[in-house]
């Protein structure tokens, strides 16, 4: 089906041109501008997996009367509807986000283990299916999935660590801040390109206290959570099961058909 395909591959293969562009042989270099610019690509990245999710909704939206029939006819559970897409999709997003991984990793030269590049990546990339099929299932209609989808990536990008540093979250919303997939997402991939390489302990911040600091300990890349990759790669996962749970939950109990 070249419009199912195209709608997967389209968008992998238009920001891999992109990035190669802007980004090319970048991931290497020590200057301070680089370091920078090389965050700024992981975290685009990260949340490109997000906004590509909208091409997912239609996935349930358009085969809901479908599905409702065949509910009706005892052909299958809601969880096992659910289970043959999410298995669909998965097989399929493995051989786009190698594909995808492979370009950006060696075009731009990143740093670090490859293999954790690819399982970030497409760890993010499950995440924005999962909760493109969440916001669908309990939506009523493909607008107002189409709607709130973008909302909530856009919501979670304020809180995934890049455009205000977890140290200066305000503490009334720093819980929410755990809730970012792009805070696990990009954290991993931040690891797995600065830590223990060269670029990656030169100080090139300064705190509060004048001290100078490398890229990680500045965006409070550290400790046993966020200064792991088991552990953000971890917790990205357990949200991607958080909301697989709710879209599961919304194909058994919200039905949007009339009758």
């Amino acid at each position: 089906d070249g419009e199912f395909l195209g709608t997967r591959f389209g968008d992998k293969i238009v920001f891999s041109i992109l990035i190669l562009s802007l980004y090319w042989g970048i991931g290497g270099n020590s200057d301070a501008q680089s370091i920078q610019s090389t965050a700024a690509l992981l975290y685009f990245i990260a949340a490109i997996c997000g906004y590509g999710a909208a091409a997912f909704v239609p996935s349930l939206t358009l085969e809901r009367s479908l599905y409702y029939r065949e509910l009706s006819d005892g052909c299958y559970a809601p969880a096992t509807y659910y289970m043959a897409k999410f298995i669909e999709e998965g097989v399929l997003a493995t051989i786009t986000s190698l594909i995808f991984c492979l370009v950006v990793h060696f075009g731009c030269a990143l740093q670090g283990n490859f293999f954790l590049l690819f399982i970030s990546y497409y760890l993010t990339t499950m995440m924005g299916i999962i909760l493109a099929y969440a916001v669908a299932a309990v939506s009523p209609t493909m607008e107002a999935a189409n709607a709130i989808l973008p909302t909530f990536v856009t919501i979670w990008m304020f809180f995934g660590g890049l455009f205000i540093v977890f140290d200066k979250i305000p503490r009334g919303w720093y819980w929410f801040s755990w809730t970012s997939f792009l805070r696990y997402s990009w954290g991993s991939m931040m690891l797995n390109q600065f830590a223990g390489e060269e670029n990656g302990s030169l100080p090139v911040f300064y705190g509060n206290d004048g001290q100078a600091q490398n890229i990680l300990e500045f965006y409070g890349l550290e400790g046993k959570v966020m200064g792991s990759i088991g552990a953000c790669l971890g917790l990205l996962s357990g949200l991607i099961g958080a909301f697989s749970l709710v879209g599961v939950l919304g194909l058994m109990f919200i039905r949007h058909d009339k009758r």
